[in-house]
């Protein structure tokens, strides 16, 4: 009887120690499959983003760039001042000279701003066929710079040589004689003429003429040719 119970019991032993071996050399079943992955999609490059007003690229999708249009200037910014006139001719005169006249065969007449004077025939500037003088302009295109003082203000003037002088003056050689009134005002748009010699109007400036020769003078502009 005792044997039995130790067979019994051997088989038992047996039995555990096989199911334990079993037990302990078993392992969970491993997937050769590689586990998914989530990653952002990479930014594009600068090779795959449109090169707008001058970027490098830009991170996102590529936009497609929109077309701009730049309004064409009216004048260039670098422009000059108005250019000279074309010198007018006896038909182009619209004013009597003989309104303009001082004493002496002398004519006056002033700007419509006030800021040019100019005459034929100046008593104080011998020589000289027609000229004019500012109380405020710029420096000549000949290189003549006044200090627009009162005792050192520009003028200019053609000789009766056919010169275009460029001054500067210290005393009133074209504004004409005081005892005769107010210098009388050549409006815009007016030319007058005496023998010969012409001078314009304009807001640009006052133009005289000799011929293909002249001036052109005013708070901006002041030109000999």
């Amino acid at each position: 009887m005792r044997q039995v119970r130790n067979i019994v019991a051997m088989c038992a032993l047996v039995a555990a120690t096989t199911l334990g071996a079993t037990a302990c050399g078993s392992q969970e079943p491993t997937s050769t499959d590689p586990a998914p992955v989530t990653s952002a999609a990479p930014a594009p490059s600068a090779a795959d983003s449109p090169d707008v007003g001058g970027g490098t690229g830009t991170d996102g999708p590529a936009v497609e760039a929109s077309e701009v249009v730049t309004p064409a200037s009216e004048q260039p910014a670098d422009a000059g001042p108005a250019a000279v006139p074309p010198a007018p001719n006896r038909d182009d005169v619209n004013v009597d000279a003989r309104d303009y006249e001082q004493a002496g065969g002398q004519y006056f007449f002033q700007s419509p701003s006030g800021n040019v004077f100019c005459g034929f025939n100046s008593s104080n500037a011998p020589g000289t066929i027609v000229g004019c003088q500012v109380r405020y302009s710029v420096p000549g295109n000949t290189g003549r710079e006044c200090a627009n003082t009162a005792n050192n203000t520009y003028g200019v003037k053609i000789n009766q040589d056919g010169t275009v002088e460029q001054i500067c003056t210290n005393q009133g050689i074209f504004v004409g004689d005081p005892n005769n009134g107010d210098t009388q005002v050549l409006q815009y748009g007016q030319v007058i003429g005496v023998t010969g010699n012409f001078c314009r109007s304009a807001e640009a400036g006052i133009t005289c003429y000799d011929g293909d020769r002249g001036f052109m003078i005013s708070r901006d502009v002041n030109i000999a040719f």
